[in-house]
């Protein structure tokens, strides 16, 4: 047998060994590294349509410790902080002052909402002044699709955020095992509140990603919808005259065995409209942008996390 004909043979044998291993995918696991202590640091950049406002700070994200979601579900407590730049007093359009109300005025995600859901605004009163949740939304966050304050845990089956006030429920969820491209989950939101808030996640590509921290190769992008659902609207009578739906827009790239890399999303306040809704803004219309870039490497485990050693002198 000729020389070239093992050669072939040879660099066929090679090629079939490494296929599996070019073909295959990061699995939910090494998407976001857990052990307590970790962090991640990102700029983030906020744009305002309606009144020109725009913010840039940093932020960070960190695994503190565990904490005890209602019924007993152990999880990993995913705290939040702002490092540098604005940190605004957020307020709610149109609510009475206090204290509840303020600190539910800090968690993005409710400050959508309150401007999605005019027909939810006296619900959400009540429920912020009953038992908030998160307890601590601190001020100068955007982000609704990554931000902190949750009880954190990972399932075989997905990465998602567990209610501080509810039993049994989940108030986000991130990632799901199933990472094939096209692969959609969804979860309903806020079901005390109303039963047509849904979070819609797709597996959308695997992709290289550059950031300020640098550029990552095989990152898995999730494209989120938030469905604010229908809305109706009323005259000053208090009479039905039509409906509204608003949606959040946006993805998030995981980056294995580093984490969550980058975020951007849009809110649109009206994705359609029925009847003579009064709306203030266009059909498809972004009144807001925010992105969050990773600006440096994620900071590794420590020895005792914070929320140990408060425990420790309590």
């Amino acid at each position: 047998m000729s020389p070239w004909p093992a050669r072939v043979a040879t660099l066929a044998a090679s090629i079939l060994l490494a296929a599996p291993a070019l073909a295959q995918s990061p699995t939910m696991d090494e998407l976001w590294p857990n052990d307590d202590g970790r962090s991640w640091s990102y700029d983030q950049h906020y744009e305002s349509f309606v009144d020109d406002e725009i913010v840039d700070n940093q932020i960070r994200i960190l695994f503190d410790g565990t904490t005890v979601a209602p019924d007993g579900i152990q999880t990993q407590y995913l705290r939040q902080q702002l490092l540098s730049g604005a940190a605004p007093q957020m307020r709610l359009a149109g609510a009475a002052g206090g204290a509840m109300i303020t600190a539910g005025a800090n968690d993005p995600f409710l400050r959508q909402l309150w401007g999605a859901r005019p027909d939810l605004r006296s619900r959400i009163l009540e429920a912020l002044a009953d038992a908030p949740c998160p307890e601590n939304a601190p001020p100068g966050a955007y982000s609704v699709l990554l931000n902190g304050e949750f009880a954190w845990l990972e399932s075989a089956d997905e990465i998602a955020a567990w209610r501080c006030n509810l039993a049994n429920t989940r108030s986000w969820r991130w990632l799901v095992s199933n990472l094939t491209i096209g692969n959609t989950f969804t979860l309903q939101l806020i079901p005390d509140l109303a039963s047509n808030v849904i979070l819609h996640g797709t597996i959308a590509a695997i992709e290289p990603a550059t950031v300020p921290a640098g550029t990552y190769q095989g990152c898995v992008r999730v494209d989120y919808v938030i469905d604010y659902g229908t809305s109706e609207c009323t005259d000053q009578n208090g009479s039905p005259v039509g409906t509204s739906r608003s949606e959040t827009h946006g993805y998030v790239r995981y980056a294995p065995a580093v984490g969550p890399i980058q975020c951007f999303e849009e809110f649109i306040p009206v994705v359609e409209s029925t009847g003579n809704c009064p709306d203030p803004w266009s059909v498809g219309e972004v009144i807001a942008r925010t992105t969050l870039d990773l600006n440096s490497q994620p900071v590794p485990t420590r020895q005792t996390s914070w929320g140990r050693v408060k425990q420790l002198y309590r």
